[in-house]
């Protein structure tokens, strides 16, 4: 009982030097990878409704937003950063969280700690905790709530966004939940969305509110003390089969950020398993091709519900295909960001590819395993992967989020500065003003260099 007062007392009671070094460094390399996503996605146009309506409201030049060479409220730029950074899918994922935890976080964290002037030291403590809270709330809701249809990056991130931005402001316990509860009410954001500039949104709402929430805790708003658990709270109504101690169970020892997934393909994560195997078993069998007479793949239901889509038309909706996915990692090779344009989506050759490839839900799997079986010119290949189990090295996870960030960087930023982040970043225990590092982020040096 009373779990959303032991969440909140937690919070504000744990501290930098609580923290271990392990989850610390986890905290820097998500931070970057958080960077390399929203940079990279700064031109792309699904962003220019909301960066037209921020501009068109205006604000105090509170905080920067990124790539884009200007500042706005704090608030503000916590919306157009959160939805920016979800727009390319490209973002880390987390099982405990129930989706994408760092563009609810950073978003909000970045502006606050910009505005206030915070050190490193305390953007990691808050973002580290934030993310806990994330996991924990929806641990107590359990996958029954991700399956009803929410988008448990924006409900879910309500409240990690809160969490982590009254940890930068210092709410008392009391605040903290009042925080949460305020976050509680206004968590929303529903899956049917997916493929639409809404998915991206609820990434920017979650942050937004969540730093909304904090902010008028601190100034004595009041709210529940108990949404999570109380009858009619955030549990029983958004979770059919919620475990409530869930939620408690291990705190303080267990952290659910080292088992965050960093994306390296620019699409969903349910079609990262399906890719990894298809380039694997092009490899290990030297398959050609254009002798591919048919591909079945499974894959567990939520990741076959969120990226099943059969025949894409435009480079958002490819991002949520398996079957597109998978013809394209094997007739390019490239899943990145030019990947997903309307043109290669709906380029002939992917699409008669795409057209032998058959997806279905088998709920044996795990969320992050698909099987996949290749018939091709007589003989039949199969092969079982599962992104949990890919022994990957820390150092190898560490060198792969650097050239993502260079990649995608380089979009918005020169090299200098793109160069100097990422030493700041790798040091961000030692930044004493995060203002000093949100001012790298603006894009101004970048648009100087273009203009001559």
């Amino acid at each position: 009982m009373e779990e959303t007062k032991k969440l909140a007392q937690f919070v504000t009671a744990t501290g930098f030097n609580d923290l271990p070094m392990v989850t610390v460094l986890e905290a820097k390399l998500a931070f970057l990878d958080w960077l390399a996503v929203t940079l990279g996605a700064v031109s792309d146009p699904t962003g220019d409704s909301m960066l037209e309506v921020v501009r068109l409201v205006g604000g105090e030049p509170q905080a920067t937003v990124l790539g884009r060479n200007f500042k706005t409220s704090v608030l503000n730029a916590t919306l157009l950063n959160g939805m920016t950074s979800h727009i390319l899918d490209f973002d880390d994922t987390s099982i405990e969280f129930g989706g994408h935890p760092s563009v609810t976080l950073f978003p909000a964290l970045l502006a606050l700690a910009e505005w206030k002037r915070q050190s490193g030291r305390d953007f990691i403590t808050a973002y580290v905790l934030g993310f806990e809270m994330g996991c924990r709330v929806n641990l107590g809701a359990t996958p029954t709530h991700y399956l009803a249809g929410w988008h448990a990056t924006s409900t879910i991130g309500h409240f990690s966004a809160a969490a982590g931005a009254g940890k930068l402001l210092g709410l008392t316990p009391e605040q903290l939940v009042f925080a949460l509860g305020t976050a509680g009410t206004q968590a929303a954001g529903l899956k049917i969305v997916f493929g639409t500039s809404g998915k991206p949104f609820h990434a920017g709402k979650a942050a937004f509110n969540g730093l909304l929430s904090s902010l008028l805790a601190e100034r004595g708003f009041t709210s529940v003390d108990n949404i999570l658990e109380a009858p009619k709270g955030f549990w029983e109504l958004y979770a059919s089969q919620h475990q409530a101690e869930k939620a408690l169970e291990g705190i303080g020892e267990t952290w659910y950020i080292l088992k965050n997934n960093h994306k390296f393909h620019a699409s969903c994560h349910g079609t990262h398993a399906p890719i990894e195997a298809a380039l694997a078993m092009q490899k290990e069998c030297s398959l050609e091709v254009g002798k591919i007479d048919e591909i079945d793949i499974q894959v567990h239901s939520a990741m076959f519900e969120v990226a099943g889509k059969e025949t894409p038309t435009t480079g958002l909706e490819g991002k949520f295909s398996i079957p597109y996915a998978v013809a394209n990692a094997l007739l390019r090779g490239d899943t990145g960001l030019s990947a997903f344009t309307n043109e290669k989506v709906n380029n002939p050759e992917v699409v008669a590819l795409r057209d032998k490839i058959h997806a279905t839900a088998n709920d044996q799997f795990g969320l992050f395993e698909a099987e996949m079986k290749i018939r091709s010119a007589g003989k039949e290949y199969k092969k079982k992967f599962d992104m949990l189990q890919n022994p990957t090295t820390a150092a190898d996870i560490r060198q792969r989020i650097q050239a993502k960030f260079i990649s995608l960087g380089s979009l918005s930023l020169d090299r200098r500065c793109i160069e100097e982040v990422v030493d700041r970043v790798d040091n961000l225990e030692q930044e004493p003003d995060m203002a000093a590092l949100a001012a790298l982020l603006t894009g101004a040096s970048k648009e100087k260099h273009d203009v001559r």
